[in-house]
C-alpha cells in the first residue's frame, strides 16, 4: 500500500467512524437525558462493561490483530482454516455465555462488587447482565467477519458496523414507552443480530461463509493461537484499566460510575476515530513489508503510524484540557444531567486526557509489534500496565480519596508507563537487538 493509498483507506475508516461516534454521541445524549446519572444509568455503565471487556478478548480487537496477519501468511486451504477459527469461537463462546446466564450473580460481584451492599441494585444489575452478555457472540463473529475484510483491505463495512448498534439503541431509546433495562438489553441484541447479518452478507460476497467443521489441524492454526493469546491481553489492556476503574467506582458516591463512563467515552472518540483506524489500516501493510523482509518499507510504514497518532493524540488531548467543562456542558447539560454533573464529568475527562497521546501510538505499536510477530512484548506491555493501574486505583481511593477523578489518573498514569516501555522495545527492533 503506497502513502496516498494509506492516507485514503485511513481517510475512509476514520469519515465512517466520525458519523458513528456522532451517532454514539446521540445515544448517550439520549439516555443520559432521559435517565441521568441515577440507578438505571449507572447499572447500564457497569454492567455493559462486562461483555465489552471479554468482546475485546475475543472480538474486535484481539481477533482482528492475530486473524488478519494469519489470513495473510496462509498460501492455502484458507477456507478451511477459517472454518476452524469459526467453530472454536462459536463454541467456546457459546459455552461461556451459557455459563455467565446461568451463575450472573457471579460476575456481578466480581466487576461490581460495590452492588452488592444494595441488594435491590445488585438483583438488577444481574437480570441486566443475562440480556446484554449474548452480544458478545454476535459482535465476535462480526470482528471475525471483519478481519477477513481487512484481509482483502477492505476496511468500509468495518467502519460502518458501529453506525447499525448506535441507530438501533437510539430507536429504541426513542420509540420505547420507557428507557428500562429490559428494553436496553433487547435493543443490544437486535442491534448485533443486524451488524452480524451485514458482515455476513459482504464476507459471502467475498467468497467466504462461515461452516462447522470437526477437523483442526495446520501450522497457521498454531501461528494463530500463537498470536491470539498474548492479544487477548494486548487488546483489551485499555478496556481492562477501564474497567478496574469502575469496579472501584462503584464504591464511591452515586454517579461516579456514569461520570467515568461519559468521559471515557470522549476519550473513545479520537481513539476510534485516529488510533484505531490508522493501526487497523496500517496492520496489513506492515505484516506484508514484514513477510517479504522489506525493512526499509516496514520503517516507512510505521513511522507514518508513530507520528500520525501521537500528533493527533496530543491535539485532541489539549482539546479537551483546555474546553473540558464546555464540552461537556455542550453535550450533556440537560434533562436530568444537571451542572454538578457536568462539573464531575470534566473533572475525569482531563484526568484521562493527558494519555491521549500514548494511548493512540500505543494503539498503533500493538499493530506493529503483532505484524512483526513479537507478542512477547505486547505480554509484558499489558500485565505491566494492569499492575500499575490496580495498584494506583488502590492508592488514590482508599489512601488519598481523590475520588473518580484518582481512577482517571492512575489509567493515564499506566498509559504512559506503558508507552514508555514500548518505546524501549521499539528501539530493541531498530538497533537490531531483535531481528525483523
Amino acid at each position: 500500500m503506497n502513502i496516498s493509498n494509506f492516507w485514503k483507506s485511513s481517510f475512509g475508516f476514520t469519515s465512517l467512524t466520525l458519523v458513528s461516534r456522532v451517532f454514539g454521541y446521540i445515544r448517550d445524549l439520549l439516555f443520559s437525558a432521559t435517565l441521568g446519572a441515577g440507578v438505571i444509568h449507572d447499572i447500564f455503565v457497569v454492567i455493559f462493561k462486562i461483555p465489552n471487556v471479554f468482546r475485546s478478548f475475543f472480538g474486535e480487537g484481539a481477533l482482528a490483530q492475530s486473524l488478519t496477519p494469519s489470513i495473510i501468511e496462509t498460501k492455502e486451504n484458507l477456507q478451511h482454516f477459517l472454518n476452524q477459527i469459526f467453530t472454536i469461537l462459536f463454541t467456546t463462546l457459546l459455552a461461556f455465555i451459557l455459563f455467565v446466564l446461568l451463575f450472573p450473580n457471579i460476575f456481578v460481584s466480581v466487576f461490581a462488587p460495590g452492588f452488592i451492599s444494595d441488594q435491590e441494585k445488585f438483583v438488577a444489575a444481574s437480570e441486566f447482565l443475562t440480556y446484554v452478555f449474548p452480544y458478545i457472540l454476535l459482535i465476535s463473529l462480526v470482528a471475525f467477519l471483519g478481519a477477513i475484510q481487512n484481509s482483502k483491505k477492505k476496511f468500509q463495512i468495518v467502519a460502518a458496523t458501529p453506525i447499525l448498534f448506535n441507530l438501533t439503541l437510539i430507536a429504541f431509546a426513542c420509540f420505547s414507552e420507557s428507557l428500562t433495562l429490559a428494553v436496553i438489553g433487547l435493543s443490544v441484541l437486535v442491534a448485533g443480530l443486524l451488524q452480524l447479518a451485514l458482515n455476513l452478507f459482504i464476507t459471502s460476497s467475498l467468497g467466504y461463509f462461515p461452516k462447522f467443521t470437526k477437523s483442526f489441524n495446520g501450522k497457521t492454526l498454531n501461528s494463530f493461537f500463537s498470536r491470539f493469546f498474548p492479544a487477548i491481553l494486548a487488546a483489551g489492556i485499555y478496556q481492562l484499566n477501564v474497567l478496574i476503574d469502575t469496579v472501584f467506582a462503584s464504591f464511591l458516591v452515586s454517579g461516579s460510575p456514569t461520570w467515568l463512563y461519559l468521559s471515557d467515552r470522549l476519550i473513545q472518540f479520537p481513539l476510534g476515530l485516529f488510533g484505531v483506524a490508522i493501526a487497523l489500516v496500517a496492520l496489513p501493510d506492515l505484516t506484508e513489508q514484514f513477510i517479504n523482509q522489506n525493512k526499509k518499507e516496514f520503517k516507512k510504514v510505521f513511522l507514518k503510524g508513530f507520528l500520525s497518532t501521537f500528533i493527533l493524540g496530543l491535539l485532541s488531548g489539549l482539546f479537551y484540557i483546555m474546553l473540558s467543562y464546555e464540552v461537556i456542558q455542550l453535550l450533556f447539560f440537560r434533562g436530568e444531567f444537571t451542572n454538578y454533573d457536568v462539573e464531575m464529568t470534566s473533572l475525569s475527562l482531563v484526568a484521562y486526557s493527558y494519555a491521549l497521546p500514548f494511548i493512540l501510538s500505543s494503539k498503533f505499536f500493538t499493530s506493529v509489534f503483532f505484524a512483526a510477530s513479537k507478542t512477547r512484548f505486547v505480554l509484558i506491555l499489558g500485565c505491566t500496565s494492569l499492575l500499575i493501574n490496580l495498584v494506583l486505583n488502590y492508592l488514590f481511593i482508599f489512601k488519598y480519596d481523590w475520588g473518580h477523578v484518582g481512577l482517571a489518573l492512575a489509567t493515564t498514569f499506566a498509559a504512559i508507563s506503558v508507552w514508555l516501555l514500548a518505546i524501549i522495545f521499539i528501539f530493541r527492533i531498530n538497533s537490531n537487538k531483535v531481528s525483523l
